[in-house]
């Protein structure tokens, strides 16, 4: 028996934008399109690497720095918490003479499909989900953002009680010449057959709830499917941010 991974991925520029700072590796290819339909292929190496960076909006050129990192993340062979500082190194040495500040969030998992396991690293908001056989997700990173530490000191309040300004991320990728201190995500997981990991941008997560993402995959069947309905919605509505998705189902074949 073969190991087989589905890899469905798409993209799509916020609304009012003229560049997309999200940039997303699908396991061969780096993609930073306006707009990348939802489109799928079987992934059959035993071990390879995804990824999704989401440039921070109000940092110099933020597009630079998600593409830089993805373009260098597509280049390395195995994920630690020490990729973190060598990815910023590779940013500053890239941009930092002529984009300095650019930055942005990233995300990667590098699946080993032999033995069904994935190890997850992320910096920011940009998120990884485990989504089960009966569409429930379940997030797998933590967010570093002001929201995310004000949540924890007051665990009675909820996020619509605090003001969108607390949004902000208070980590991330900067091409700014210094060593990484930030916060990093990190942890290995197991992966069941039938179930899907999948990346995302906040553009997904902020454009549709946690209910309405679990009730798209619970009616459509097909990862395309589900995929483009999501992009759909976040591209009807009045404000969109730019979206980035990677989404892995794993199969025997």
């Amino acid at each position: 028996m073969q190991n087989v991974c589905q890899i469905t991925f798409c993209q799509q520029i916020g609304k009012n934008k003229k560049h997309n700072q999200d940039a997303l590796f699908n396991g061969e290819t780096v993609f930073q399109f306006k707009l990348k339909t939802a489109e799928k292929r079987l992934e059959n190496r035993p071990h390879f690497i995804i990824g999704i960076a989401d440039g921070i909006s109000n940092s110099n050129h933020a597009e630079k720095a998600s593409k830089c990192v993805m373009s260098a993340l597509q280049k390395i062979q195995t994920l630690s918490r020490n990729t973190i500082p060598y990815l910023q190194d590779k940013l500053s040495e890239q941009l930092a003479d002529t984009y300095f500040g650019s930055a942005t969030t990233f995300v990667a998992a590098e699946i080993d499909q032999v033995n069904q396991k994935a190890k997850i690293l992320s910096v920011g908001d940009s998120r990884a989900y485990i989504i089960d056989e009966a569409g429930k997700w379940q997030q797998i990173t933590q967010d570093h953002s002001i929201l995310s530490g004000l949540l924890a000191d007051f665990p009675d309040k909820k996020e619509e009680d605090f003001a969108t300004i607390y949004g902000g991320v208070s980590s991330c990728l900067v091409a700014d010449y210094s060593e990484f201190q930030d916060k990093i995500f990190y942890q290995e997981i197991e992966i069941q057959q039938g179930e899907s990991l999948l990346l995302c941008s906040d553009g997904l997560t902020d454009g549709l709830s946690d209910e309405m993402r679990e009730k798209i995959w619970q009616k459509y069947t097909d990862d395309k499917a589900r995929l483009t309905v999501c992009r759909k919605m976040i591209e009807k509505q009045s404000f969109s941010d730019d979206l980035s998705v990677v989404c892995c189902h794993f199969i025997i074949e």
